[in-house]
């Protein structure tokens, strides 16, 4: 085990040094986004037809939903070893309110079973992506 710790260590820490911590924010981000884009392109029928896929497929195409989680996802991976990162910070916490209102939304208005759930967990993290938006690189690198 403590093989493993050190190796993963010794793989992430010319990665974190190079992006510092902002960018280290960005990759998980991205991980985040793609792994959802990823979800919402191959989900099964099953899941398609559950409420909350039926409400989102009636505003975009579920196909499209995951293009849009995939560019943002990109957009973020591409940024964190940039030095402008100000659009991926954006685009990550936009997608994310969206998201969470979408839900809020279809539990107001249509009754989306346990709509205020999924609101309150995508809200929350938009609100998380904004606050490390606002921290200054140490050393003012970025």
């Amino acid at each position: 085990m403590r093989a493993l710790k050190r190796t993963a260590h010794q793989l992430w820490s010319p990665v974190s040094r190079r992006v510092g911590h902002r960018g280290t924010a960005l990759l998980f981000f991205a991980l985040v986004d793609l792994v959802y884009s990823a979800s919402l392109a191959s989900a099964p029928p099953e899941t398609l037809a559950s409420p909350s896929y039926v409400f989102l497929a009636q505003l975009l195409p579920i196909p499209a939903w995951a293009v849009v989680w995939l560019v943002v996802g990109m957009l973020c991976l591409v940024q964190a070893f940039m030095r402008t990162d100000r659009l991926a910070f954006a685009c990550a916490s936009a997608l994310k309110v969206g998201w969470g209102l979408i839900y809020l939304v279809g539990w107001i208005v249509v009754d989306l079973p346990r709509g205020y759930v999924a609101a309150a967990i995508w809200l929350g993290f938009a609100g998380f992506v904004h606050v490390i938006s606002q921290w200054p690189e140490p050393g003012g690198d970025r």
